[in-house]
């Protein structure tokens, strides 16, 4: 027989053992979870603690790379601008960055001497200038460097030839005037023009504002921190002593660590520092575009993470156990309190689960205790899923509007229903948009075949074809008046906009008709190619008459009438209503179509006027061809006497050069031709002679001389000389009557010198006394 057991018995019976059972199986567990979980949390916030430093160390130095790197923005232009202006720049802003940043050091800038001097065309050399404060004055130094070469072995080339920002390791620096030695970095940044090194400017940063920083890290007790640097030089260190040493001489193991750091950008790792261990963790940051990459290390004493970690674990272990007998505790009275109502709570809840919804079968409970409440939330939830079916069947019936009020802020079925009738008004509101489109996309569509029909069938008549179309267009706009400026381009240098038709004007600000470009509103849009569209009109620019008076429209749209970017006119819409875009859009693709049909019909006239004109040509070579004919006849028998004559010239001209010798000078004396005739008589070939001067062969007194510049002058300004002149070839002295001619050409210019000259060697003697007698 089945023994019946009340709800209570067992209820207590189950939470009683579970919590035995929940309580010793807690402690075992979460022993070892408190312990590895605290840990984690431990080395997490050393870690975090560690990044958050890093961060703001690296912010420190991508401030100082920022700056820098503007000054190199200043000079990007520097082939256009004069190097006296670049020098001045430089110090100005050297110097505006000393005033206003009193923690750096120095600030400097190297410029290469071919940038600051363009007659210098050596790859090395350079300029040095630097602000520093000594005494708390700023002092100003100019260095010139490098004058015999480059360094190789310096920083400086390094920099020179990676042409990349860098932050240098630490170094020790003494400055005059002090006795102080400071351990400094320094921020560079250079300025590569077309991938040429120019410059290189910086600044110097003391090291020791992060020494007190790195005293004062401390996440723990007995923990400390640690700054390296790229090649391991120690920044900052709680052993001021320890500065500017390698950290791999201080820390075990510090080569490994570094490297580990460099290569990876963090080390996390339990190590033996002296005869206590310590959790170490290392994190690296890169400054600017620099490749060097310095490092945050903290050391923390493991002794003083277990110590943490074991209080942590024994308040968790009390807090435990306390909140586990009180949880049995109160579960044993509860059980008693909320066994009987249940039945009554259970039966409505069935038939709810069964979708059986009555406001009249609330149930009435006053214990005052969490059962009341139980059962008002019930009651709650009965009347709440009443409203939700009555606001279901509301919106069933499309009634979008219907109001409901969540039951809290966490009404999760409220909210779901909300979103559904939310979503139900943005599918109608989307519905609303897509008809509105679709309408907005027929009204397109219609209207580009109506004017498609329009364009086609109103194109022989210019005045006629441009009424019909603006009437149209300012009809199926909506608009109120229109009107059609086509540009007359018949003369070159006197376009302008032509009025060709209106719609509905009454008045026109200008009366006349023609418009020059850029004038108005008109000549504006045209010449800027550009749709204007005004919702303010100036006073007077367009009104309306009707049987009521008059007015004023507010809408003013002026499209350019264009095709491949170039304007055939302008299309202006007036009107009292605003101009929706998908409007100003059509009436631009129309004013499109318009200016196609435009080129059309221009190209159609111009035919039609060059058809025309080519008749009337064809008329009169018709007329001529007989004149033609005549004339022909004539310049045969012209042609058969210039053959005659040229026969004639050409017996002349081999007739001269068989027996006189023709040379050809340019207008500097060089020979540019010689006749055969000359060759013949000094036994020289062509080759020899074209390209020597005239004087190269000449015996001249020093008279003659003088008189040489002269005589080439009167040829070169047109001026015939005749000479008598000797000339010494092949150890033979020869003498020659000659004539200088200078040739025209068709401008009556001086092209080239001709000589004629014929040797008399053999007709002359010259006696003792040096004169000639004839043989």
């Amino acid at each position: 027989m089945k023994v019946k057991i009340h709800i209570r018995v067992k209820l207590i019976i189950a939470v009683l053992t579970v919590t035995a059972v929940v309580f010793w199986a807690s402690i075992a567990f979460l022993n070892k979870r408190v312990d590895r979980f605290t840990r984690t949390n431990i080395y997490e916030y050393i870690d975090a603690t560690s990044k958050t430093y890093t961060t703001q160390i690296k912010g420190e130095f991508d401030k100082q790379f920022a700056l820098a790197r503007t000054i190199t923005y200043s000079f990007y232009d520097l082939e256009q601008r004069n190097p006296e202006d670049v020098k001045l720049n430089t110090l100005r802003l050297l110097k505006g960055i000393a005033e206003n940043t009193p923690d750096l050091l120095s600030v400097w800038a190297s410029w290469e001497l071919w940038a600051l001097d363009r007659e210098w065309d050596k790859p090395y050399g350079r300029d040095r200038y630097t602000y520093l404060r000594e005494n708390n004055e700023l002092k100003q130094i100019f260095e010139r460097l490098n004058e015999t070469g480059d360094n190789p072995s310096s920083l400086y080339y390094k920099l020179k030839t990676e042409k990349k920002e860098a932050l240098v390791d630490p170094y020790w620096y003494t400055y005059a005037g002090s006795q102080k030695r400071v351990l400094e970095t320094s921020v560079c940044v250079p300025l590569v023009v077309n991938n040429r090194f120019a410059a290189l400017f910086g600044f110097d940063i003391e090291l020791s504002v992060y020494q007190e920083m790195i005293k004062n890290l401390k996440p723990y007790e007995g923990s400390y921190a640690i700054l390296i640097s790229n090649n391991g030089t120690i920044v900052a260190h709680p052993d001021s002593t320890l500065l500017g040493a390698l950290a791999d001489t201080v820390l075990t193991n510090g080569k490994q660590i570094i490297n580990s750091v460099i290569t990876n950008g963090k080390y996390s790792e339990t190590v033996l520092e002296g005869k206590s261990k310590y959790y170490l963790t290392f994190n690296s940051f890169t400054a600017g575009q620099a490749a060097e990459r310095w490092s945050l290390g903290i050391f923390v004493p493991e002794k003083v993470i277990n110590e943490q970690i074991s209080t942590i674990t024994s308040q968790v272990r009390i807090v435990m156990v306390i909140g586990l007998i009180v949880l049995a505790i109160v579960l044993w009275i509860i059980a008693y309190s909320i066994t009987s109502p249940l039945v009554r709570a259970t039966k409505v809840l069935g038939e709810l689960s069964l979708g059986k919804i009555d406001p009249a079968k609330k149930i009435e409970i006053k214990t005052g205790d969490e059962i009341e409440d139980i059962a008002s939330s019930i009651n709650i939830l009965i009347n709440s899923l009443f409203k939700t079916s009555q606001f279901a069947r509301e919106i069933g019936k499309g009634n979008l509007q219907a109001k409901y009020s969540k039951l809290s802020d966490d009404d999760v079925l409220g909210d779901a229903l909300l979103e559904m009738r939310k979503s139900l008004e943005y599918a109608k509101k989307i519905d609303e948009e897509r008809k509105a489109e679709e309408n907005k996309n027929r009204w397109y569509n219609e209207g580009m075949a109506k004017f498609a029909e329009i364009l086609r069938h109103n194109n022989s008549n210019l005045n006629d074809f441009a009424y019909e179309t603006i009437r149209n267009l300012t009809k199926y706009v909506d608009a109120t008046i229109g009107a059609v400026f086509l540009i007359n381009n018949d003369n070159p240098n006197d376009i302008y906009l032509e009025l060709m038709a209106t719609y509905a004007y009454e008045r026109r600000k200008y009366e006349e008709k023609v418009i020059r470009m850029g004038e108005g509103l008109v000549g504006r849009c045209a010449q800027e190619a550009e749709t204007i569209y005004m919702t303010e009109i100036p006073n007077g620019y367009i009104k309306i008459a009707s049987g009521l008076g008059q007015d004023e429209p507010t809408e003013l749209l002026l499209v350019p009438m264009k095709i491949n970017d170039e304007v055939h006119g302008v299309i202006e819409i007036a009107s009292f209503e605003p101009i929706e875009d998908y409007k100003i859009k059509f009436i631009e693709k129309i004013g499109e179509s318009f200016a196609a049909t435009i080129s059309s019909i221009k190209i159609n006239i111009r035919t039609a006027k060059l058809l025309e004109e080519s008749r009337i040509k064809s008329e009169e070579l018709a007329s001529q061809e007989e004149e033609m004919r005549q004339n022909m006849e004539e310049l045969q028998a012209t042609q058969e006497e210039s053959a005659r004559k040229s026969a004639e010239m050409e017996s002349l001209i081999n007739a001269l050069h068989s027996s006189s010798y023709v040379i050809e000078y340019d207008l500097n004396g060089n020979i540019i031709t010689v006749n055969e005739a000359y060759l013949k008589l000094t036994g020289q070939t062509e080759k020899d002679i074209v390209g020597t001067h005239h004087a190269d062969n000449l015996e001249m007194t020093s008279e003659q001389k003088n008189a040489y510049q002269k005589f080439w002058q009167d040829l070169r300004n047109g001026m015939i000389k005749k000479e008598t002149s000797k000339v010494k070839i092949g150890g033979k002295t020869y003498t020659f009557i000659e004539t200088y001619s200078p040739i025209l050409d068709e401008n009556r210019r001086v092209v080239k010198i001709l000589k004629i000259a014929h040797n008399i060697t053999d007709f002359i003697d010259e006696n003792p006394e040096g004169k000639t007698k004839k043989k």
